[in-house]
């Protein structure tokens, strides 16, 4: 099982490394449009992955074809990442960090999935003012009032491109020592990162995590352009690696913007099998 798991992610990862195609119009997030980066990149709308609708932090096979989208009723772009593998063998656990669009809209059938996931932490990376904000439109009360919630207040920038990216993670940085302090925290997960769409904010941050338990880049890019209901590159993300990459990898990183070796110990714990 292993052998062909190793043998299904480095074919992906070839195929990843060799495909592209020119940028287009993407979505946007919320009222301004989006365009494409210039260059060539590899351009996907991702539906990887089966359904999930239970089974909080259960485990996962780690088969080659992690991921997938997630029951959530009101909300849209939920996928899992479970059944990534880590650098050490380890495998990211289903359910246990999920990302979304806003969750503004659960009503009861939302809210009862909520609790039937076990989310105990949501990260809201949405800024708090705006027309989409965290404050004008905020999330269900059984988001903000029943779980451990975040809001982590980051600008939206439009559109999405490297240097977009590369500024929405410095715009992050002063607030990754609260985030992963959620997170770390027991009983942190299961936890989902959101933003308005689940594609930009929500997708960068969930991409810290995921290098943080061990995930490789190629794996975290590969989740990034297939494991999405939206439009994306991946020469978005992969400037947000090399900058992470050119300050010492992801551990100096954190560490660097306030979040402790303790932590990083704690949601590798939590997160991985």
């Amino acid at each position: 099982m292993r052998l062909t798991r190793s043998l299904a992610l480095a074919t992906y990862a070839l195929l990843l490394a060799t495909l592209s195609c020119g940028g287009g119009s993407q979505p946007a997030d919320g009222p301004t449009g989006g365009g494409g980066s210039a260059g060539s990149s590899t351009t996907s709308t991702g539906t990887g992955g089966t359904v999930s609708t239970g089974g909080a932090g259960g485990t996962s096979s780690c088969d080659g074809t992690p991921g997938g989208a997630v029951a959530l009723p009101g909300a849209s772009n939920v996928r899992h990442t479970g059944g990534l593998p880590t650098t050490d063998g380890s495998c990211l656990r289903d359910n246990v960090i999920i990302r979304s669009g806003h969750l503004a809209a659960l009503e009861t059938a939302g809210c009862a999935q909520l609790e039937a996931l076990n989310i105990t932490t949501v990260i809201d990376m949405r800024a708090l003012a705006g027309s989409t904000g965290a404050g004008t439109n905020p999330d269900a009360s059984c988001v903000t009032s029943g779980t451990n919630y975040y809001n982590a207040d980051v600008v939206k920038l439009l559109p999405p491109t490297p240097d977009s990216y590369l500024q929405t993670l410095a715009a992050t940085e002063t607030k990754l020592a609260a985030i992963y302090g959620h997170l770390s925290q027991d009983g942190g997960l299961p936890a989902i990162i959101h933003c308005v769409i689940g594609r930009d904010r929500a997708s960068l941050m969930t991409a810290l995590v995921l290098l943080t338990l061990g995930v490789p880049a190629a794996d975290v890019v590969s989740d990034f352009v297939n494991n999405q209901e939206t439009t994306v590159e991946a020469a978005w993300l992969q400037a947000v690696i090399d900058q992470i990459d050119s300050e010492g990898g992801i551990d100096a990183y954190l560490q660097q913007h306030g979040v402790t070796a303790a932590q990083i110990a704690k949601l590798k714990e939590l997160a991985l099998e």
